[in-house]
């Protein structure tokens, strides 16, 4: 029972620190930001398992992971109220070829990402979008104009 509970700690502290360091999809992932997720990974299995080194032990910490993710994603789906919390929302940091400065800030976005992910796009200027959307997944979504 010691385990399930750390295991429910340390799920949702981990979901905080994502949530609450911005939206990034793998392909944006820095080699700091791998080697962090790697060094959290094994500090996480030392605080959830502690001195329990068995594979019960183990696949119980898994399974309380997944357990959490799948109610997550249960409550996103019948609480719509609920998806903007757990999910996050889209945001519009472009209008009509403009980036919106003060949500860029907010999501930790430069001019230069902005337009890397235009031209990743197949998109040469930032004029020619009507919108461009940061989804919650990390993506850029662009509405080019007519």
């Amino acid at each position: 029972m010691d385990i399930a509970i750390r295991a429910t700690v340390v799920f949702w502290f981990l979901w905080l620190m994502v949530r609450g360091t911005g939206k990034r999809s793998l392909a944006e992932l820095t080699p700091l930001d791998l080697i962090l997720i790697v060094v959290i990974g094994d500090v996480v299995q030392q605080g959830v398992n502690q001195e329990d080194m068995s594979i019960t032990g183990a696949l119980l910490a898994v399974a309380i992971f997944v357990g959490w993710t799948l109610v997550a994603n249960a409550i996103t789906r019948h609480l719509p109220v609920s998806r903007r919390l757990l999910a996050g929302e889209p945001v519009i940091v472009l209008r009509n070829g403009e980036p919106l400065f003060d949500r860029m800030k907010r999501e930790r976005l430069t001019l230069d990402d902005l337009k890397e992910a235009a031209r990743l796009k197949g998109i040469g200027s930032l004029n020619d979008v009507e919108y461009a959307v940061l989804e919650s997944d990390g993506e850029f979504s662009f509405v080019t104009r007519e």
